[in-house]
């Protein structure tokens, strides 16, 4: 990840992008140091210390450079590829709008998907920091699986651009009561797409709330939040029902196909795989650590 951020760090200073949100330069910045910091306690056998301080940075470090590499890439990404995802849909016997209708005639549902859906950042941010206290052991191969999935979900994205169900079938904001309420960036990534191709914006701050269509990214660490809080023994069915019903959500809150959701999926396990199966990426085990020891949970 080292490379990935001064490879990334190299391009964004000799390209035409900016930032005009300076706290996306304090935050990185901040998060960049509390690492270093982390890094510096490992180099000294604080491994809990280390462990803590990564579980808390890095993570949301690779969230960061995914975020903006995406939006690099989105200048040189392909044609919307709405009409393909719609037909792997129908192949499967999937419609987008009978999900939508049934979302119409039942409002109550939606309050329940959008609390699901933004249920993703605070296990982003809280699990590292559970697993760092009760699965140490678990930490790091779960960072990967998540560095990898970031990694594979930034590759695919720009040859998959779309604008999404609301946009492709003409649905005006404001249809559902609480979709896109405050912010309602379910309609804008074609919008987005579109302005970075043409150069008509470099600001990446504009468009920091997400690109990615093909395949959905809340879908993949869903599955990898259910395979982390599984170790931890008071968290596995919550965490279990709690991502389940982030991915039941994706359609609606998240705007995604089918095809986006099920290829989530399929990136999160892949992820699992090369995080625990691939012997460049598998991380030592805990007798490299003699200095950490879980607590019971």
């Amino acid at each position: 990840m080292f490379i990935w951020c001064l490879s990334w760090l190299s391009i964004f200073a000799l390209s035409d992008f900016i930032a005009s949100d300076i706290s996306l330069y304090w935050s990185f910045g901040s998060a960049c140091a509390i690492a270093g910091c982390g890094a510096l306690a490992r180099r000294y056998r604080h491994d809990r210390v280390a462990l803590f301080l990564e579980a808390c940075t890095v993570p949301a470090i690779a969230a960061a450079l995914s975020a903006a590499t995406i939006i690099m890439l989105a200048s040189v990404s392909g044609r919307f590829v709405d009409v393909q995802l719609i037909r792997i849909d129908a192949m499967l016997g999937f419609d987008w709008r009978v999900i939508f209708d049934f979302y119409l005639a039942h409002p109550w549902i939606v309050p329940i998907s959008e609390t699901a859906y933004s249920s993703f950042q605070p296990q982003f941010l809280l699990l590292p920091v559970a697993l760092c206290l009760w699965r140490p052991e678990m930490l790091w191969p779960y960072i990967t699986a998540y560095i990898f999935a970031l990694l594979a979900t930034a590759a695919i994205f720009p040859f998959a651009a779309a604008e999404g169900p609301y946009v492709y079938y003409g649905i005006p904001q404001g249809i559902v009561p609480n979709i896109g309420e405050e912010w309602p960036w379910q309609w804008h990534f074609g919008e987005w797409i579109t302005q970075l191709q043409k150069g008509e914006t470099q600001d990446i701050s504009k468009v920091w709330g997400g690109l990615v269509q093909f395949p959905s990214f809340h879908s993949a660490a869903a599955v990898l939040f259910i395979w982390a809080s599984k170790s931890i023994r008071f968290l596995r069915w919550p965490g279990l029902l709690i991502n389940v019903a982030i991915i039941l959500s994706t359609f609606i809150s998240g705007a995604h196909y089918l095809s986006d959701v099920l290829a989530g999926c399929a990136i999160g396990l892949l992820s699992i795989w090369a995080a625990t199966s691939v012997p460049i990426l598998r991380w030592p085990t805990r007798s490299s650590f003699p200095n950490l020891s879980p607590q019971s949970a």
